[in-house]
């Protein structure tokens, strides 16, 4: 007895991964990090250069019905964002030679930042015929390596509180308020994620995928610029492995 239930466990456990649909995937990702809310501190964009953000990813999709199933893999996701601002009444920490200031900013502020993310998806999918799938869930991603940098400049600090002594910022090195806030950011990120998938042969497709980081992007005890999260919008291809 003991015999045909492990013979019959096998069966069931080799149909279940006969079932199971592997992909490929290459991305290319716009979007960036952003604010929870834009206030009334960001006063316009001077410059916005999304970086080279792609993601490369081997996918699975493990049928439960005709039409449900469950979707998860790894992704290896490679992020950037390089914006320059003009800015109000922003709070900010910043370095000028060998002094540390903190207060309120009056000028423009460019911010450079770099991810590199290993990322899991667990996805709820559903398929709608041959050719359509659209997919729903969350994501985890650790980020493998981090960079947040810039400084602000042309314009002047109020140190400490919007009347506090004026401090002018001007744009060379030295001159500006530099910062960098590599070792503040967050290991762990984790938010929404959905999709849709088409289908266009037996081997080939294209994807869509928004993605949206529930968790800042820094340390929850990091207060020296606004909360900001990661949110992309990605377009790519598959490839059908199995």
């Amino acid at each position: 007895m003991s015999v045909l239930a492990v013979v019959t466990a096998i069966g069931m456990n080799a149909s279940i991964l006969d079932s199971v649909q592997v992909d490929a995937r290459l991305g290319y990702a716009l979007g960036g990090t952003i604010p929870t809310h834009m206030g009334n501190e960001i006063r316009g964009i001077n410059s916005f250069n999304p970086g080279f953000n792609f993601s490369v990813a081997g996918e699975a999709t493990l049928p439960l019905d005709h039409h449900w199933s469950l979707h998860s893999g790894l992704r290896l996701e490679l992020g950037s964002m390089d914006i320059d601002s003009r800015v109000k009444n922003y709070d900010i920490e910043v370095v000028r030679g060998d002094e540390s200031l903190k207060g309120i900013f009056n000028g423009n502020v460019r911010i450079i930042t770099t991810q590199r993310r290993i990322t899991l998806p667990i996805q709820a999918a559903y398929t709608l015929n041959d050719q359509w799938r659209f997919r729903g869930g969350f994501f985890m991603g650790w980020l493998t390596n981090r960079r947040f940098w810039g400084w602000a400049y042309d314009g002047y600090l109020r140190e400490g509180t919007p009347i506090g002594a004026k401090i002018d910022m001007g744009t060379e090195p030295g001159d500006r308020g530099d910062f960098d806030f590599d070792a503040n950011m967050r290991h762990m990120q984790w938010g929404l994620d959905v999709g849709a998938d088409w289908q266009f042969n037996h081997r080939w497709g294209a994807f869509a995928e928004l993605t949206y980081g529930l968790n800042g992007l820094f340390k929850s005890d990091f207060h020296a610029v606004q909360t900001l999260r990661p949110m992309y919008g990605t377009l790519g291809i598959i490839y059908r492995i199995k």
